[in-house]
């Protein structure tokens, strides 16, 4: 990769508009379509364009919080695409995080989540972050702004990212938009090491062993504790019986984690 190009990854839970950012900002119509989910090539998806002369290619993620896949294949997938591409001296010049604003409350899921994302990237990758929540159409100014607000101020959401030099961009969907976010970007002329491509190199690829894998075991097993203890609640009702299959599934989840690596995936 020469040293002018920029490479920019975009990440968020699913429906916050990531594949419809880079529509926007890349002109590209063909990619408003949805994933393959029985094809790993085609969960990240590197698109490449031209600005100012200037290469930039903005990776678009599989969303988190899918109904249809789990957190750890969605994050084994990210984190293999960015195993391969550090090793190939392919470093970032910034990460896209968005969020979308569209939620009544701010959930326990959302900030999880958004712990999650926090040890993929690592403290010293902050300022290199750009968050832009999305959805504005769908709230009233007053809502939104105060929705913006709240996350803005508190340290588990975005708060402690912004003391470290995240900014945070509102997305209205519309190609200006994204073009200015995008466009933030060409004044770097460094690139910035995630925390999880260096600690992937460190051991060896286990995902089990980086601090986004380990923030994954433990929020596996504080559900399964969870789950455990309403089964208990439920005994002998079929919502009991549902919970035990949760149970395993979450069970073997956990210890394919564990597991040196519990699959691989090439990413084209």
């Amino acid at each position: 990769m020469a040293t002018s190009d920029i490479l920019i990854a975009v990440i968020g839970v699913t429906g916050a508009g990531k594949t419809s950012f880079i529509s926007r900002a890349t002109g590209r119509q063909d990619l408003l379509i949805g994933y393959d989910i029985d094809s790993c090539t085609q969960q990240v998806i590197p698109v490449t364009y031209s600005i100012n002369g200037r290469t930039v290619t903005l990776i678009d993620t599989p969303g988190f919080d899918d109904s249809q896949r789990s957190e750890l294949s969605i994050l084994q997938l990210v984190a293999d695409y960015m195993e391969r591409t550090y090793a190939e001296g392919k470093l970032l010049s910034g990460i896209i995080m968005m969020q979308p604003l569209n939620e009544t409350r701010l959930t326990g899921s959302e900030r999880t989540r958004t712990t999650l994302f926090k040890k993929l990237l690592g403290e010293d990758a902050y300022q290199r972050v750009v968050i832009a929540p999305t959805m504005w159409d769908h709230l009233d100014d007053n809502t939104a702004r105060l929705r913006e607000s709240q996350r803005m101020q508190r340290e588990d959401v975005w708060g402690d990212m912004v003391s470290r030099g995240a900014v945070v961009v509102r997305h209205s969907d519309a190609v200006q938009s994204a073009t200015d976010i995008v466009h933030r970007f060409l004044a770097f002329d460094t690139t910035v090491e995630l925390l999880v491509q260096r600690e992937l190199t460190q051991n060896g690829g286990q995902l089990a062993l980086t601090s986004a894998g380990k923030h994954l075991d433990q929020n596996m097993a504080a559900t399964i504790q969870k789950l455990t203890q309403q089964v208990e609640q439920l005994q002998g009702s079929i919502e009991a019986a549902e919970l035990r299959g949760k149970i395993a599934v979450l069970e073997a989840e956990q210890r394919m984690l564990r597991e040196r690596r519990w699959w691989r995936c090439v990413v084209m």
